[in-house]
C-alpha cells in the first residue's frame, strides 16, 4: 500500500531508473516502465508528454544528484590534485550510495537516441558541459601552462569515459580504481613536465 501512496510521477521516475538504467535499456517500452511503476501509460504521458520527456526528467534527476555528489567530493579536499581526481571518489559514492546504474545513463541515452528532442538534448548537453567545466575548473588550480591544462582536461575526461565503459564489462570497484589510477598518472606526468 505504501507504493500507491507515493505520487505517480515519483513512481514512474523510480521505475524508470531501474528499468532504463540498471536492468534494461533506454529502448524499454513505455508499458514495461508503467507496469513496474504501477501506473498507466496515460499517466506517463500526462506527466512527461512523451518518452523523450520522460527520459529527460529521469536524466535531470540523475544529473542533479550526480552534480551534488561530485561537488561534495571536490569540496572535501584542499589538495589540488585530489580535486582534479574527485570525479572518481564521486563516481564510487554515486554508484554505492545514490543512483546505481549499469554504466552511464547519459552515454547510454546518447548512443541509443540519435535524434533526441530539444528537451532531451538540453539535459545531455548540460551533462557534457558539466563534465568538461568541472574538470577544467579543478585543473586550473594546477601550475600548468594553458596548453598543458587543456590537454590534461581532455585526458582526465577520457580516463573517466573509459572507466564508465569498463563498468559494462567489469565490477564497478576495480573499474573506478583503474580509472582513478590512470588519471592520477596523467596528472603526475603533466605536473612533472611543467
Amino acid at each position: 500500500m505504501a507504493r500507491q501512496s507515493t505520487p505517480v510521477r515519483q513512481r514512474l521516475l523510480d521505475a524508470g531508473d531501474e528499468v532504463l538504467f540498471v536492468d534494461g535499456s533506454v529502448h524499454t517500452p513505455v508499458d514495461v516502465i508503467c507496469r513496474a511503476a504501477g501506473a498507466s501509460p496515460p499517466s506517463l504521458y500526462a506527466h512527461f508528454g512523451n518518452k523523450h520527456g520522460f527520459l529527460a526528467a529521469a536524466l535531470r534527476r540523475r544529473l542533479d544528484v550526480w552534480a551534488g555528489v561530485w561537488q561534495r567530493a571536490i569540496d572535501a579536499t584542499d589538495d589540488p590534485v585530489e580535486r582534479v581526481l574527485a570525479v572518481f571518489p564521486a563516481l564510487r559514492a554515486y554508484q554505492e550510495e545514490y543512483l546505481r546504474e549499469r554504466w552511464c545513463a547519459f552515454s547510454a541515452t546518447t548512443s541509443a537516441v540519435p535524434d533526441p528532442s530539444p528537451e532531451l538534448e538540453a539535459v545531455l548537453a548540460e551533462e557534457r558541459a558539466m563534465l568538461h567545466d568541472r574538470i577544467s575548473a579543478t585543473v586550473s588550480d594546477l601550475p600548468l601552462t594553458q596548453e598543458a591544462a587543456a590537454a590534461l582536461v581532455r585526458q582526465v575526461g577520457i580516463a573517466y569515459a573509459g572507466t564508465i565503459v569498463s563498468m559494462l564489462r567489469e565490477p564497478d570497484a576495480p573499474s573506478i580504481a583503474a580509472g582513478e589510477e590512470t588519471a592520477r598518472a596523467l596528472v603526475e606526468a603533466a605536473l612533472a613536465r611543467s
